[in-house]
């Protein structure tokens, strides 16, 4: 009874004399460094309220290393984003990382605020920058990321004079040091500068360098230690790429026809194409020979084309494939038409023996009322192979199979049949009808039927027939399914006049499960 007692007094003292009985007790006595870690594993919205807590508390927030993420659209205007981007940097002392999504850059008067960014990644260290300048409506906003000089200049002007040269004085610009992850989208970056992150950064793990027209020659050559995702895509004016490096682990590449990049990868080594070098992996296989028996995991982004531009021929069927004796993953992201074969993949399933996991992705172009049909047509990367010139194999290790984008056309009936007559080991299917009809291109002329995206909306309008449907005109209070059903059927045809809605992929597909008994599970979402 006393210890209840006891408790029961010691919970009815004031507060004040409570503080005087724990003085010097419990987290009070612990150093600053310690605070500042347990305040570094709370969220930073919790860890600013500690600064109420008491003098000593209040500026402690400050220290702990965090990544700050900011994206533009969660601010009004430009204005009051790179204001408030430049507060924040300044209160925080101590920064892992540093992500900014910046869209719209289409002053020159932004590049510099955008400057500071950069200084000030640099300055505090961070371990962590991505910069994302990448706009909806497809706009190049032509920032160039900071030269030597620059970088020279701002941060290192009585070195650089002392020294005089720019290289002799590189060994000062240390700033990265501590750089693990470099991701640049829509950022013009010069050559000379991604070599001095390759050069001068001994930790960097990911470098990611997308839509930068600036950036020509490249060389990832070892010694790079700790490099194991790389990213070099859409790079318009790349003339020459060449990949030697031992630990690289995943490499993505998208862009025009260049001579053999990969000199020497890991092994397993995974890889994602996409432009005409994904086309040139397909149908030219003679020429990648040399790294693709390497790989584990691949990745194809066969996207639309100008065939009028097109240098590589499109076969029937492509070559025997003897190189994928290692891959165990193939992911295909496609774009075609409704009812288009798609026995043309086929081919390379029969060509990696080890196949674990097949993934198709598609994403249908559905023609305007004006569009000419032939025309579509001309823009899907792959020819069409009938079910006669399908070849016939047996696969005895392919397990899960995936299908995105589907809608219920014969064409993936055809191709999942045949799939599975040919492939006795499939034990899982997965089937994603989750689609809707998209704007896809800046012209209005194509319309996609695909999954959801983010920045994408759906072409849909309650209007009359003769209206015409433009992007992001879409009404909230007109959001119900038969208003949007009528509004699509007006205007989108898919093949004999048939609208394919997800209601009527998930029945195909659970006629198709029908024809296939246990043990093959189907899974519809």
């Amino acid at each position: 009874m006393e210890v209840k007692k006891r408790e029961a007094d010691l919970d009815t003292q004031t507060p004040r004399k409570r503080q005087r009985t724990h003085k010097g007790t419990g987290i009070e006595e612990l150093p600053d460094d310690v605070i500042v870690d347990i305040l570094s594993r709370m969220s930073i919205k919790d860890a600013v309220r500690t600064s109420v807590l008491s003098s000593r508390w209040r500026y402690l927030w400050m220290s702990m290393s965090v990544t700050l993420e900011f994206h533009d659209k969660d601010i009004a205007t430009r204005k009051k984003f790179r204001a408030f981007v430049k507060h924040v940097l300044e209160l925080y002392n101590r920064v892992d990382g540093l992500v900014i999504h910046f869209s719209n850059t289409r002053q020159k008067t932004e590049s510099t605020a955008i400057d500071h960014w950069v200084y000030s990644a640099m300055l505090k260290q961070v371990k962590r920058f991505e910069l994302d300048l990448s706009a909806d409506c497809g706009f190049h906003c032509s920032y160039e990321f900071p030269s030597f000089v620059k970088l020279l200049t701002q941060f290192h002007r009585d070195k650089y004079r002392q020294f005089g040269s720019m290289r002799s004085s590189l060994r000062y610009l240390n700033g990265f040091v501590s750089l693990r992850t470099l991701k640049l989208v829509d950022v013009d970056i010069q050559d000379e500068m991604v070599q001095y992150f390759l050069d001068s950064c001994p930790c960097i793990e990911q470098l990611c360098i997308r839509a930068s027209d600036a950036t020509k020659h490249l060389r990832v050559v070892d010694p790079l230690p700790n490099l194991k995702e790389l990213e070099i895509s859409d790079c318009c004016n790349l003339e020459s790429l060449e990949i030697s490096a031992t630990n690289l682990a995943s490499c993505t590449y998208q862009g025009s026809e260049i001579s053999l990049p990969f000199k020497k990868t890991r092994d397993p080594f995974e890889l994602t194409l996409g432009g005409v070098f994904c086309k040139s992996f397909v149908y030219e296989p003679n020429k990648h020979s040399s790294y693709s028996a390497q790989l584990v995991k691949l990745v194809l982004n066969l996207q639309t084309e100008d065939v009028q531009r097109e240098s590589i021929k499109r076969t029937i069927a492509p070559p025997e494939f003897h190189q994928f004796g290692s891959l165990k993953q193939l992911e295909l992201n496609i774009v075609s038409k409704v009812g288009r074969s798609l026995l043309f993949f086929t081919s390379l399933i029969d060509a990696s023996p080890l196949l674990h996991e097949f993934k198709l992705k598609i994403d249908y172009l559905v023609s305007r009322p004006w569009y000419l049909d032939y025309e579509i047509k001309s823009m899907i990367p792959f020819p069409e192979v009938t079910p006669e010139e399908a070849k016939r194999f047996r696969h005895k290790n392919l397990k899960v199979v995936k299908m995105v984008g589907y809608c219920g056309c014969l064409s993936e009936e055809n191709f999942l049949v045949h799939l599975l007559k040919n492939s006795p080991s499939v034990e899982t299917i997965f089937i994603d009808t989750d689609c809707d009809y998209y704007s896809d291109h800046w012209d209005n002329f194509v319309v996609m039927y695909r999954l959801r995206q983010d920045g994408k909306y759906p072409m849909i309008k309650p209007a009359t027939r003769e209206a015409t449907l433009m992007d992001n005109d879409v009404s909230k209070q007109f959001d119900s399914r038969k208003c949007e059903e009528t509004v699509k059927s007006r205007h989108y045809s898919m093949g004999n006049n048939k609208l394919w809605t997800q209601f009527d992929a998930r029945i195909h597909a659970r006629i198709l499960r029908s024809r296939f008994p246990s043990p093959i599970k189907f899974v519809i979402t």
